[in-house]
């Protein structure tokens, strides 16, 4: 029987693993669920960012006005729980910014640009009318002194006129505006109601499936 010598190859006579060549960039190879209680399952190439993710979770409630709302700073004193700080505008855009430093004391700090993979909102609301959830980001400047939001998605919620009864909403990539999140971002939620809305007290909990590709 030969002898098997694979394990004395040099670097340069070893082979890449098989699939290699066709493999997506930014992959690792794994191995499949396969058969359960069996081992059977098959090598696969599989997203980096699949793999090396990280979940980041929200709170927040708030009275809901027309315009957006944010959370308060993380001040001793204050509740950052609490979002009733009035972005100015029921629109999210470059056109409303505010005082940089009202996001940056929010939290939530990226440390690695990201990819946005999946997210669950939950709310209660004592009311059956609709009001938005937003997530977004915004990115921190040395030279600027506003900031304004950029929007990843927003959703549309409606409760079921009992603050005791919880819904959910299962939000995958394709749900989301963008999709992409840069190095330094700081994520946080706001909640916007419509007229109708006025006054109903809403409690949100989100949470962001983001994954890395380095």
């Amino acid at each position: 029987m030969a002898l098997n010598e694979h394990k004395n190859l040099q670097d340069a006579n070893r082979h890449n693993p098989k699939g290699f060549e066709t493999a997506q960039n930014n992959t690792i190879l794994t191995k499949g669920n396969g058969t359960p209680g069996l081992d059977d399952g098959s090598l696969e190439w599989t997203l980096k960012s699949n793999i090396k993710a990280e979940t980041y979770n929200f709170s927040g409630y708030c009275s809901l006005i027309a315009n957006y709302q944010y959370a308060e700073p993380l001040i001793y004193g204050q509740s950052p729980y609490e979002l009733n700080q009035d972005y100015g505008n029921a629109e999210i855009s470059e056109g409303t910014t505010v005082m940089q430093k009202r996001f940056f004391r929010i939290g939530c700090f990226v440390n690695q640009a990201a990819i946005v993979k999946t997210a669950q909102i939950q709310i209660t609301n004592s009311n059956a009318e609709n009001f938005t959830v937003a997530l977004v980001y915004y990115s921190p400047s040395d030279t600027a002194t506003t900031a304004y939001p950029i929007v990843l998605v927003e959703k549309v919620c409606t409760g079921l006129s009992s603050d005791n009864r919880v819904v959910t909403y299962a939000l995958s990539s394709t749900d989301f505006s963008s999709t992409s999140i840069p190095t330094g971002a700081h994520l946080f939620i706001m909640v916007k109601g419509v007229e109708e809305t006025a006054g109903s007290t809403v409690y949100v909990n989100a949470a962001l499936r983001v994954g890395y590709e380095k």
